[in-house]
């Protein structure tokens, strides 16, 4: 009895040390929530992109939600126009997820994103504060990473069927005069060639592959045309349930994940696609192609 009581003790003496072994092994893997609960990996490739969001809690909300499904990004800037280092720049932060723009893919691993807080997905103006704030820290970005006006994206533009952000409110012209992304000049639409929608769609940097077309060319209307993109009162809902399905999607197989990823809807309302012989919207189509394509030859 005595040496069967030895075993077991033995047995259970062994169990424990591999149980602090594999303990402090994932210890090693983890950070204190500083914010993050989790280490982001290095870079090994030049940051030659920059991504804005929207998120539409509080800071910290948001950062609990990086915490229990694995996104993160690499500034904040609330309403108030508080700057908040979620990600150190030299760091990969998991905010762009499945993304294209003008041939790059998953665009996580070369960009830093930053989130702006704005409680119905950027449809209506952004405040002051967090435009002053936005402006300096773009800008310097900018300059450090030598990033090109064309890389200055939304998460619309390069997720186009799954993002708005950051939303038909934000004022994209007024940082193209400070320097920062691309504008237009409709009277340039005469000197672009006579190209097609998804032809012209492709020069300035959207996915137009596949059931992509639409849905890009709504985010270079939400964008460009924003005029022409109704408030929508469900966005949230709408959103919310997108970000949902995808996340279930994320853990299911190839092959089962595309075919429940079919029959999540898009962010942008269901359109027949009319609007895309509408006559401003192709001018201004060929007039912001042309203002990428001498961007991109320069």
């Amino acid at each position: 009895m005595i040496k069967k009581k030895s075993v077991v003790l033995c047995a259970l003496f062994f169990l424990l040390l591999v149980a602090s072994a594999a303990w402090f092994w994932a210890a090693g893997q983890r950070q204190e929530c500083n914010p993050l609960c989790f280490v982001p990996p290095d870079r090994d490739e030049a940051v030659s992109f920059v991504v804005l969001h929207h998120f539409s809690s509080s800071p910290e909300d948001a950062i609990s939600n990086f915490n229990k499904f694995g996104f993160s990004t690499h500034y904040i800037i609330d309403t108030e126009g508080n700057v908040i280092v979620i990600v150190p720049e030299d760091k990969i932060a998991w905010h762009a997820g499945v993304s294209f723009w003008h041939g790059e893919e998953s665009l996580n691993r070369i960009s830093i994103g930053i989130e702006l807080q704005h409680d119905n997905f950027g449809q209506t103006p952004f405040s002051k504060k967090q435009i002053a704030a936005l402006k300096p820290l773009l800008q310097d970005i900018i300059k450090r990473y030598n990033i090109r006006p064309e890389n200055i994206v939304g998460h619309s533009d390069i997720a186009p069927d799954a993002k708005p952000d950051p939303g038909k409110a934000f004022p994209w012209q007024e940082f193209a005069q400070d320097g920062i992304g691309i504008w237009y000049d409709i009277n340039d639409a005469d000197k672009m060639e006579n190209y097609s929608v998804k032809e012209l769609l492709d020069i300035i940097g959207y996915n137009t592959k596949g059931d992509d077309l639409i849905s890009s060319a709504y985010a270079f209307r939400r964008r460009f045309l924003p005029e022409q993109v109704a408030y929508e009162p469900d966005m949230a809902m709408r959103g919310n349930a997108i970000f949902e399905a995808r996340f279930k999607a994320s853990s299911l197989p190839k092959g089962e994940r595309a075919a429940m990823l079919k029959n999540v809807p898009r962010i942008h309302p269901e359109d027949d696609g009319t609007f895309l012989t509408d006559p401003l919207f192709i001018k201004t189509l060929r007039a912001v192609a042309y203002s990428y394509k001498k961007a991109r030859d320069n």
